[in-house]
């Protein structure tokens, strides 16, 4: 309840005009009771982030669970795409980033809370997935720099356009296509950085 309450405030009103007081008050509980969930404005705004990743499937625990469902590699990274495509233009999302790019020159310290709770966590779990597959022969640096080749093949230029209003969401069968075209480059990737791990070892 008040983490929903906090949400719609924070989409509403912006993190600066958004108060312990009146999420409480939208909440239906007590400033006391916030503060005995949430330590600080702060911590409620990164909740309500994580929330929304984890709610497709995009929190760190979900992530990590792909990689115990003997999926494929290019299993995995179409599952993830898919929900990731999905929160790109989910209206809440976008209007949360709008949010942020608003606010961010005069306080950059909220877009660090977004990037932190959002992107950051997410491309770091991601990143460990690939790592996982890539069962000793991948490092942590190229698993990160793949993860973050994926995220941003899959935003390409359509992220933009949907923040600037001039992009229609896509249809399951425009996302599937699109992952499925991510994923495999990808892929390839993988699999030149793997086999060029393998060659190394056996010199």
């Amino acid at each position: 309840m008040i983490l929903h309450a906090a949400s719609r405030l924070f989409l509403k009103e912006g993190f600066a005009n958004t108060s312990m007081d009146t999420v409480a008050k939208a909440s239906g509980v007590s400033k006391q009771t916030v503060y005995s969930h949430f330590e600080s404005k702060d911590a409620l705004f990164k909740a309500a982030i994580t929330s929304k990743c984890r709610s497709y499937q995009l929190d760190t625990q979900q992530l990590i669970n792909a990689t115990s469902n003997a999926l494929s590699l290019f299993e995995c990274l179409q599952k993830v795409g898919h929900q990731f495509m999905r929160l790109l233009q989910d209206p809440d999302a976008i209007a949360i980033f709008r949010v942020i790019i608003a606010e961010a020159v005069n306080n950059p310290h909220v877009a660090t809370l977004f990037y932190q709770a959002g992107p950051e966590a997410s491309l770091e779990t991601l990143s460990d997935v690939i790592e996982t597959y890539g069962r000793g022969s991948l490092n942590h640096d190229l698993a990160h720099q793949l993860a973050c080749d994926y995220c941003s093949l899959l935003k390409g230029d359509y992220h933009t356009m949907m923040l600037c209003g001039i992009q229609s969401p896509l249809s399951d069968e425009e996302i599937q296509s699109h992952v499925a075209q991510a994923a495999e480059k990808i892929l390839l990737l993988f699999t030149h950085y793997t086999q060029q791990s393998g060659s190394r070892s056996s010199l």
